[in-house]
């Protein structure tokens, strides 16, 4: 009887204890996401640097805008700062989209501290990427909207038409 006793106990002990390591794990993921209320003041804005465009050199500059009192952060992974991943929708004036032929990563969770980047108060940050590297375009006219939002927390923003010449 204390045998059966004692076995009760020890399961129940070693039941509790595994349930608060999950409820730690839960927390610890959450709290490496950044807040909606931290990205929302970002806003992320594309253009064109240059209007001459070929089908090897289709220059694009990507910018995240803090537009808050206060440094926010977000992750850089599914951004431009990055460079892995498919992050931009890209659509001829017929709605093909563009094949994608860039790099893919898979991350670990919660990601490092050096996959933040972080915007002061007032103040933007901005990279520029060649798309031609990443994506197959033909002369043409095309749409390129960023859609790598997810793990960033960044939105949409503004989308971009630009004319591929030969």
């Amino acid at each position: 009887m204390l045998r059966k006793l004692s076995t009760i106990i020890t399961l129940a002990a070693l039941f509790a204890a595994g349930c608060q390591t999950q409820k730690n794990t839960a927390t610890t993921m959450q709290d490496s996401i950044p807040a909606k209320a931290d990205t929302a003041k970002l806003q992320t804005r594309l253009s064109m640097p240059s209007p001459a465009v070929s089908a090897d050199s289709v220059m694009l500059t990507f910018t995240v805008i803090n537009h808050s009192g206060q440094p926010q952060r977000f992750y850089k992974w599914e951004t431009p700062f990055d460079r892995l991943g498919k992050y931009f929708d890209i659509a001829d004036a017929q709605g093909t989209e563009a094949p994608f032929k860039g790099a893919m990563a898979r991350r670990m969770m919660p990601p490092p501290a050096e996959a933040y980047l972080t915007v002061a108060a007032h103040d933007s940050t901005t990279t520029t990427i060649n798309l031609a590297r990443n994506y197959t375009l033909q002369s043409g006219n095309y749409l390129v909207k960023y859609v790598g939002g997810g793990v960033s927390g960044l939105d949409e923003g503004n989308e971009v038409s630009v004319e591929v010449k030969k």
